[in-house]
């Protein structure tokens, strides 16, 4: 009988499901189980310069992929540095593995004082403890005999979930033996399906359907996180009425379609969007999130009865829920239902002429012009990636080419989290593409940048071919708009980025950082070939004034009240189109402070 280490056959496992590259930082008590990922043929390890950017790494790669993203800390300092990581992917529903290298199961029954433990009778446990909210499941091993059907339980897990789990792999355990034949019997990661309530599910849409006169489909971004974007490119094209996408959502389903209408954030939104939504007597969401920062500050309001909503796990049509329908099976069970010939023929809204921004003759780089100029640059089958404030906002104005993968953190905004995503998706990328296919594009802000930069150092260690635009508008501009425009706590340090390549052994750096201040330079910079096709990392510095803003973003934060209009204007904000973006007052009923 073959037998191989518990440690290896972990990593198998994990290669089993589609997982090719392991993010992490090694320390003392996962070292010798790390040894086992290179045992594994086609299974690769990335190290990344700190814990937190390991996290962040593999939360960009499960995007990408649509597999758990898996990385390694050791124990204690290791696996509470990228606490925030795990919490990222359990708040946007990220498929993640995190697993902990700890002290032996004799140093743990001895409470003994090692190394990262806490006190004079330490329980090696008490980080454990410490993720037990933040994660879905947790392989806590013990013993080799139960070890391999709690690893298998927890993957299995983290696919149904679509969310972290954790495997707590005591040093000592991970060199013991398990039979290998145990390898030969897949993992099933599909959902069971109560195929009568999907049934019943599928009679109530189809009629629901049937008796309206204005359908829409709002996509959102669950729908990608469960693994359902195949099925729901299928749906739309079926069911062939306009549909919407949230800033999150977008790109799920491509925006050249016909009936692409825009992006349907309640209130905050391209003039005709929003009446166009609201004329509609039935909406359809698929995989909603309905975040504040994904709904327009929480207006966009669905009437229930006018309203079916698939969910993850159940679909609820005009109030009537039909649980465990996974969306996946329930989307490919809806397509296959709907007529050869579309029941409704109604044609794509006509929106009103686009506006004009106030500062169009401006020279200098504004942000009513930054946007739809990176709408030109982005091309089809291009991975883009957006961080946390303005540049979300921005990105999500601007329409999509076909085949855009979109991917920002913007429900749980940890600024930082985009530059070492960007270096996980990138991977993935590649993984699923090939080297030559698309492009990664980064879009981020100098204040968050600075947080995770030295994973550019790991990018460029592995010769990977990323565009990244840095935004510099001297700090937190996100923050300003919100409070203390003019306070030092919105500074950050003043950076030359011309300096970062070489810092990381850039093999051209001269030749791969551009500098643009005003629109000419800028276009000339998009039109360089490097930028087109990379032929190694580029850095671009776009320098945009620090009051000026994505118009959406400073009209969500208008739509709160008279009170946040009256403070942008005193801070001397730019309003790119006259009263905030907003066509009617204020209507935010959330107190925020």
């Amino acid at each position: 009988m073959s037998k191989i280490t518990l440690g290896r056959y972990m990593w198998e496992r994990i290669h089993q499901v589609g997982v090719d590259t392991i993010f992490g930082v090694p320390g003392d008590f996962n070292l010798q189980f790390l040894d086992s990922v290179f045992q594994v043929k086609g299974l690769n390890w990335v190290g990344n310069q700190n814990e937190l950017n390991a996290a962040y790494a593999a939360d960009g790669y499960a995007r990408i992929k649509g597999v758990p993203g898996v990385f390694v800390t050791t124990h204690g300092v290791g696996e509470l540095s990228a606490l925030n990581g795990v919490a990222g992917a359990m708040s946007e529903r990220v498929k993640m593995i995190h697993v902990v290298g700890q002290t032996t199961r004799a140093m743990q029954d001895k409470h003994m004082m090692i190394h990262h433990s806490i006190g004079h009778r330490p329980d090696h446990q008490q980080y454990n403890n410490a993720s037990r909210g933040l994660r879905f499941a947790a392989a806590e091993l013990w013993d080799v005999e139960t070890a391999p059907a709690e690893i298998d339980r927890v993957v299995r897990e983290c696919f149904l979930q679509s969310g972290p789990v954790y495997i707590f792999m005591p040093l000592d355990l991970s060199s013991e033996e398990v039979d290998s034949s145990l390898l030969n019997t897949p993992i099933h990661v599909s959902p069971e399906v109560d195929e009568t309530a999907r049934e019943e599910a599928v009679k109530a849409i189809i009629s629901a359907l049937a008796d309206s006169k204005n359908p829409c489909v709002l996509v959102d971004v669950l729908a990608q996180r469960f693994n359902a974007t195949p099925e729901t490119r299928d749906f739309v094209s079926k069911v062939h009425v306009p549909f919407y996408s949230s800033g999150m959502g977008k790109g799920i389903v491509d925006e050249t379609e016909e009936l692409y209408v825009g992006v349907w954030n309640g209130e905050i939104g391209t003039p005709g969007v929003k009446e166009a939504a609201k004329s509609s007597d039935l909406v359809i969401t698929l995989g909603l999130l309905p975040a504040d920062t994904n709904s327009g500050g929480f207006s966009r309001a669905l009437e229930e009865p006018k309203t079916i909503h698939i969910n993850p796990f159940e679909a609820v049509v005009k109030g009537k829920t039909f649980p465990n329908v996974p969306i996946k099976a329930l989307l490919a069970a809806l397509a296959a239902a709907l007529p050869t010939t579309p029941t409704h023929n109604l044609p794509k809204p006509i929106l009103p002429p686009p506006r004009v921004p106030r500062d169009r003759d401006a020279t200098h780089i504004t942000q009513s012009w930054l946007w739809p100029t990176m709408q030109s640059f982005i091309r089809p089958g291009d991975v883009l990636i957006g961080e946390t404030g303005t540049t979300n906002f921005g990105l999500t104005d601007i329409t999509f080419p076909a085949n855009i993968r979109w991917q920002a953190q913007i429900y749980y905004g940890s600024i930082g989290y985009a530059t070492a995503a960007t270096l996980g998706a990138e991977i993935a990328r590649k993984e699923v593409d090939g080297e030559e296919k698309g492009r990664l594009v980064l879009v981020t802000g100098d204040g968050s940048m600075a947080l995770t930069v030295q994973e550019v150092g790991t990018m460029i260690k592995l010769g990977l071919k990323i565009v990244i635009f840095v935004i510099n508008n001297e700090g937190y501009t996100v923050e300003r708009l919100i409070w203390g425009a003019q306070q030092p706590y919105n500074d950050i340090v003043p950076t030359d980025y011309s300096h970062l390549l070489p810092l990381y052994r850039h093999p051209s750096p001269d030749e791969s950082f551009h500098l643009a201040k005003t629109k000419s330079e800028l276009e000339a910079i998009l039109a360089k070939p490097e930028l087109k096709t990379p032929p190694c990392l580029q850095l671009v510095e776009v320098v945009v004034d620090k009051m000026d803003t994505s118009w959406r973003l400073s009209s969500q934060l208008a739509w709160r009240g008279e009170a946040a209009k009256d403070y942008l204007s005193k801070e001397g904000f730019f309003d790119t189109y006259g009263n905030w973006g907003l066509d009617e007052g204020s209507g935010g009923t959330v107190k925020w402070s």
